[in-house]
């Protein structure tokens, strides 16, 4: 039987968990963008202002563990190969937990990419949580989705 307490408890922690997506429209293929975000040797090039550099670490099946240098430390990651069209990648921070659900969908004229964000900040950010989704969905633009588009349909040649 739940009390009154634990659901209060549930509620808080779902409402302490910041859910985003940033979808957009890229001028080259799935296949092309899927290939240079899989490969964590691309990451410090691809995402300067966050990444310096990230190294792969094991590889199990369909899942690869990566040491990142962020400009803020040493972070693990782990890349899980979920299928043609999706990576996850789990990603921990001081700061935060996070899953990122990338997807390379084809459509005309090229690619959708759509990322998925689940953000678990730690005590004692998690109390900002209900005021923060506006700067995750920023930031996802701003040093994922948008450096990604632009080595894609520079390197990749657009369609």
């Amino acid at each position: 039987m739940h009390t009154p307490v634990l659901r209060l408890a549930a509620l808080l922690k779902r409402r302490m968990c910041i859910h985003a997506v940033v979808s957009e429209h890229v001028n080259a293929s799935a296949g092309c963008v899927r290939a240079l975000y899989e490969d964590p040797g691309n990451w410090a090039r691809l995402f300067p202002a966050t990444i310096r550099a990230a190294r792969v670490v094991r590889k199990e099946g369909d899942t690869v563990v990566v040491k990142v240098d962020h400009v803020e430390g040493s972070v693990m990651n782990i890349l899980r190969d979920v299928s043609s069209t999706r990576i996850d990648l789990a990603e921990f921070k001081r700061q935060y937990e996070a899953t990122f659900v990338n997807e390379f969908i084809p459509e005309e004229e090229g690619m959708r990419y759509r990322l998925t964000a689940s953000v678990r900040l730690k005590w004692p950010y998690r109390l900002a949580a209900p005021f923060l989704k506006r700067l995750v969905v920023a930031r996802m633009r701003r040093l994922v989705v948008a450096p990604l588009k632009s080595a894609a349909e520079s390197g990749c040649g657009v369609l």
